[in-house]
């Protein structure tokens, strides 16, 4: 933990007032929104200056019985515009501070969704979402809560004390000595405290990281007997959260009574110095009156700006971990690349299709993958990837729809580098059904259509049809509109696969890639799929990666991978005379199936 408090030490020293200000600015609202705040919280606290004054007049007309209906009528009107004021300024205070989070988290989610996916591999998702909602939140509650109460506070101390001055020095002065002394004694535990705060914040950030993480697998959680592991690290976070919590509460333990002993230490001196001045004259009841107001009005916003100060310390540290998110490189759309040299969205020019040209890729520098491969698969022919499991077949799909880039040689598409498209044209031309056959909850309408928009019934009605999906959609109360259920689990793990399926035959791609697209149907079912598969396949690029070889024996090329590079290609009757490790998967699957 305290590395974790290290780091978010070295993020706030790391952040800039330009760079927050920046951030703020971005997007703020309009320019007369914010005038108008600032203007009624500055009005607020002028109407609040001449309380005092008028109540004032009101004790002294009081003790002389010569009081003037124009007082009580300043006073409720004063009082009235006041709460009207004050009412407009919170308002719209809090509109500019909302308008300004919406802002933000519209930019970070935008970001997000734009960022490649290395990204994600690196970064716990749960932290991600604690700086789109709670960072964010903490600049809201500052906006909203501190600017305009630091502000008016200023006006509400300098206001406060030249009136104070006029109308007697001596128990000004007696005051301004007290005050100073208060804060600092107070400062250093507000210091403290927003240590404390960060702490919290940051540890935080890494309970909902944890929690984010169980409640996404729970059920492999529950499958591996982990819950006493889960919870004894979620004890361990929760324990760390509760030990902060008292190191705030021992804080404000002291801060809290010391604050109201330093008022009413002031108060008394106060009190008993003015009512010593009012008996011999030298100082009237209404005056008196009117400077213990003031002492509230002045040391408030004292105590508020310490609050203000911790506050901005933990906005700025908030800023940095978004301000970090925000300068993360997107993924490579291909849009800076001249147009020329752009491969146009039904350019298939060259003979060979798609080319690895020397393709090299590693997850890490220390962890290198796939070693200078280089082939070539034929516009409309079947490309099939046979190996031992961590050869990197799956990372050739990866590479392929450009989740990650090569550390060396480059893939091409009609003769033309694929780095070199506009990422959503490349990607509107490939359909993908893994093993996994992943879902978004929703409904099953929503996740065959997903990315797609809106399509016509009949077209789904026919794919589903292909799909060999027909009569499982239809035995359902709501049909399309029938709920999956989170990541799909109220389906079976072939049924998530048909409807991958499907979904792959409403996209209409131009390459189509299947990592063992019928692994988990039964024999009928998959030969009504294998089938469709066929006609999908007609005129389509398509490479497969199997590890049922039975199902590739019609590929136009097999191409085996062994450690990360190509130990043999050819057709099934070519790798199976000549290649001994090929032969060797053949036999050993066609004795496990006899």
């Amino acid at each position: 933990m305290s590395d974790n408090h290290a780091d978010a030490q070295k993020m706030q020293a790391a952040v800039s007032l330009p760079q927050f200000f920046k951030l703020i600015a971005k997007h703020k609202p309009a320019s007369i929104l914010i005038t108008a705040a600032i203007a009624l919280g500055l009005g607020e606290t002028l109407l609040s200056l001449l309380i005092p004054l008028l109540t004032k007049n009101l004790v002294d007309e009081l003790s002389q019985s010569a009081v003037q209906t124009a007082t009580f009528v300043m006073l409720g009107a004063v009082f009235l515009a006041q709460t009207i004021m004050s009412g407009f300024s919170v308002y719209t205070m809090s509109y500019v501070g909302q308008h300004v989070i919406a802002g933000l988290r519209r930019e970070l989610w935008e970001r997000v969704l734009k960022l490649p996916v290395p990204f994600f591999d690196r970064n716990n998702s749960g932290e991600t979402m604690s700086r789109v909602t709670n960072d964010t939140n903490v600049i809201k509650d500052f906006i909203i809560g501190h600017v305009i109460s630091f502000l008016s506070g200023i006006i509400s101390i300098i206001g406060g004390v030249t009136l104070l001055l006029l109308i007697d020095w001596k128990l000004t002065l007696l005051m301004l000595i007290a005050v100073p002394a208060a804060l600092l004694i107070l400062w250093p535990l507000g210091t403290k405290m927003f240590k404390v705060s960060k702490s919290m914040q940051d540890e935080t950030a890494l309970f909902q990281g944890d929690l984010g993480r169980v409640l996404s697998d729970i059920r492999l959680v529950k499958a591996s007997l982990a819950e006493p592991v889960e919870q004894r690290q979620g004890a361990f976070r929760i324990s760390r959260l509760f030990t902060f919590g008292l190191q705030e509460a021992k804080i404000m333990s002291v801060v809290t009574p010391l604050m109201m002993t330093v008022m009413l230490l002031i108060l008394v001196i106060l009190i008993g110095y003015g009512g010593v001045r009012v008996a011999q004259g030298t100082l009237t009841g209404g005056e008196l009156v009117a400077i213990i107001l003031y002492m509230f009005q002045i040391v408030m916003p004292f105590t508020q700006m310490a609050s203000f100060f911790t506050q901005f310390q933990k906005a700025m540290g908030a800023s940095e971990r978004i301000l970090e998110l925000l300068n993360e490189r997107e993924e490579q759309s291909g849009e800076e690349m001249p147009e020329a040299a752009k491969p146009h969205a039904k350019a298939q020019t060259a003979a060979s299709f798609i080319g690895f040209d020397r393709v090299s890729f590693g997850y890490s520098d220390d962890r290198p993958l796939l070693h200078s491969l280089s082939f070539q698969v034929e516009q409309g022919q079947v490309t099939a990837f046979v190996g031992p499991s961590g050869t990197g077949k799956t990372t050739l799909f990866s590479l392929l729809e450009r989740f990650y880039m090569p550390t060396e040689g480059e893939i091409t598409y009609g003769g033309q580098p694929i780095a070199a498209m506009r990422l959503e044209e490349w990607r509107k031309r490939i359909a993908y059904v893994s093993q996994d056959s992943p879902m978004m909850q929703g409904t099953i309408r929503h996740n065959l259509t997903y990315g797609l928009g809106h399509v016509e019934d009949d077209r789904m009605n026919e794919a589903v049809r292909q799909a060999n999906l027909t009569s499982f959609i239809h035995s359902l109360p709501d049909g399309y509109e029938s709920e999956v259920g989170e990541r799909g689990v109220m389906l079976s793990g072939g049924q998530r696969q048909r409807l991958a399926i499907a979904r792959a035959i409403l996209r209409n791609p131009d390459i189509l890639l299947l990592d063992e697209a019928t692994a988990h149907l039964d024999s009928d079912s998959e030969q009504q799929v294998q089938e469709a598969l066929q006609g999908l396949m007609k005129a389509r690029t398509t490479l497969v990666i199997a590890h049922r070889l039975s199902t590739i024996r019609g590929a136009d090329q097999i191409i085996v991978l062994e450690k990360g590079e190509i130990s043999g290609q050819g057709s099934h009757a070519e790798l199976l005379a000549g290649h001994a490790l090929y032969a060797k998967l053949v036999q050993q699957q066609f004795n496990v199936e006899q």
